[in-house]
């Protein structure tokens, strides 16, 4: 009887492990690098070429961080905020990470046809501190 709770168990802490899982690595070498600090993004270039693009991703904050990726035309410190959000729209959203550790390192793997972007944090109120960068894809 203690085998049958046992395997319950385990498949629960299995499935919530695969939750809570970093993306699977790809093997891809990025095309290009975002850094992250506590408020500040910032890129090894401001172009790539796409559509396939590779972002690796460092956070070398202490706190959680996200990256979005917004196309648009307005320049990186001009998207709309919700003020009672305290966080920037995200209209225009074409791929995202979520949840970055402190310290860790990530990978997003993105189809960019050509045009702008803008790649921000948007946990509440980082946008507005300073976390936003823009890109062109070519």
């Amino acid at each position: 009887m203690a085998r049958p709770v046992v395997a319950a168990c385990l498949a629960v802490l299995m499935l919530a492990s695969a939750c809570s899982a970093a993306p699977a690595e790809t093997g891809e070498t990025p095309t290009l690098f975002v850094e992250m600090s506590d408020y500040k993004l910032v890129l090894d270039h401001a172009t790539v070429t796409g559509p396939h693009v590779v972002i690796g991703i460092r956070n070398h904050a202490a706190m959680v961080h996200e990256v979005k990726v917004i196309k648009t035309d307005l320049a990186a410190d001009q998207l709309p905020v919700d003020g009672g959000a305290a966080k920037a729209t995200e209209d225009g959203k074409v791929g995202e990470l979520m949840n970055i550790p402190g310290g860790a390192s990530r990978k997003l793997v993105i189809e960019l046809p050509p045009g702008k972007y803008v790649l921000i944090c948007n946990v509440a109120g980082h946008y507005q501190l300073g976390m936003r960068v823009a890109l062109e894809v070519k």
